[in-house]
């Protein structure tokens, strides 16, 4: 379940911006809270329901955290709020069809229904498929909160139903102040690399596909470790497509920013032309990769590996 209210002060103007629509009485059925991983969004997203199902907030500037309503969803045990968190597994239909029926029914408690989806983007085709029949049927006294680490994976048609906040965590010498090692901020750091900056194991599992990728750069040999990561970490291939694309800004005369890298002098050993073609290769195996089963996405992650090796070795 989603529990973290840790206090992230760059969402306040979000959360004033949805305040104001609550107060009019405007507030969307369907909302998408998006933004890189760790941005804020499920943050948000708990902060929302709470507000929504408060039993004391009046205004509906915040909850309150001591009505019924508020210690029912603290317990994960309110009957009017349904979280969907499979964690870093897709998310397939029945889950949303529960979902469906489940705002269909009416309120035990508070005078609303909420239904919260994390990471949206790992929906299946069928969920997908299924979450639009819902955005398009919307409930009376219902809200849908879709969080989504990665907007571009969705379906056109749910983003056109949804209205959308958009969350930009800090960048720069405001990064740099959240960080428990400023260096690691480099003048490329944004809003994608900000939960390996702050998030000490994604940190460490960050540093270690480098070092993996860095040795089957070197010598092709290692790709068993190399495959297993992009297999089984699910931030692997952004990973992967932020490595080369680091190597390519090597190549572009930013040796010296980048100097501290753990890729660092593999730009010499390549050109252009092959890292940008590597990087293609990458970003369509991405996008293939997220409708695919299991099975299948071990199958397309080889080939890439087969592919990318091809097009490196081929000078």
């Amino acid at each position: 379940m989603i529990d973290n209210l840790q206090s992230k002060p760059w969402i306040e103007k979000n959360k004033s911006d949805i305040v104001n629509k609550l107060a009019q009485g405007v507030l969307p059925h369907a909302l998408l809270l998006y933004g890189s991983h760790l941005s804020g969004q499920d943050e948000l997203g708990q902060w929302l329901a709470n507000t929504l199902l408060c039993e004391q907030s009046q205004n509906k500037h915040s909850f309150c955290g001591f009505c019924k309503s508020c210690k029912l969803v603290k317990a994960g045990s309110h009957p009017d709020l349904q979280i969907i968190d499979n964690g870093e597994k897709h998310i397939g239909v029945d889950l949303i069809r529960q979902a469906s029926g489940f705002l269909q029914k009416t309120a035990q408690i508070a005078q609303t229904k909420v239904v919260l989806v994390a990471s949206v983007e790992l929906l299946t085709e069928a969920a997908a498929n299924a979450l639009l029949k819902t955005l398009e049927e919307p409930t009376n006294n219902s809200y849908l909160l879709l969080l989504c680490n990665d907007v571009d994976l969705l379906l056109p048609t749910i983003l056109s139903r949804c209205s959308q906040v958009k969350l930009q965590a800090p960048t720069g010498k405001e990064l740099a102040q959240l960080v428990d090692d400023p260096a690691l901020v480099t003048p490329f750091s944004n809003i994608n690399q900000f939960a390996e900056l702050t998030d000490a194991d994604l940190k460490q599992g960050y540093v270690e596909f480098l070092q993996a990728l860095r040795q089957w750069l070197t010598d092709f040999n290692q790709d068993d470790e190399l495959l297993q990561l992009l297999t089984q970490q699910a931030h692997a291939m952004r990973w992967f497509a932020d490595g080369v694309t680091q190597l390519i800004r090597m190549q572009s005369g930013w040796q010296a920013q980048l100097q501290h890298h753990p890729l660092f002098g593999l730009h010499n050993n390549f050109n252009a032309e092959q890292f940008n073609t590597a990087m293609q290769l990458i970003y369509k195996a991405n996008k293939q990769i997220k409708t695919l089963t299991q099975a299948n996405k071990t199958f397309t992650i080889e080939a890439l590996l087969v592919d990318i090796e091809q097009v490196l070795q081929n000078r």
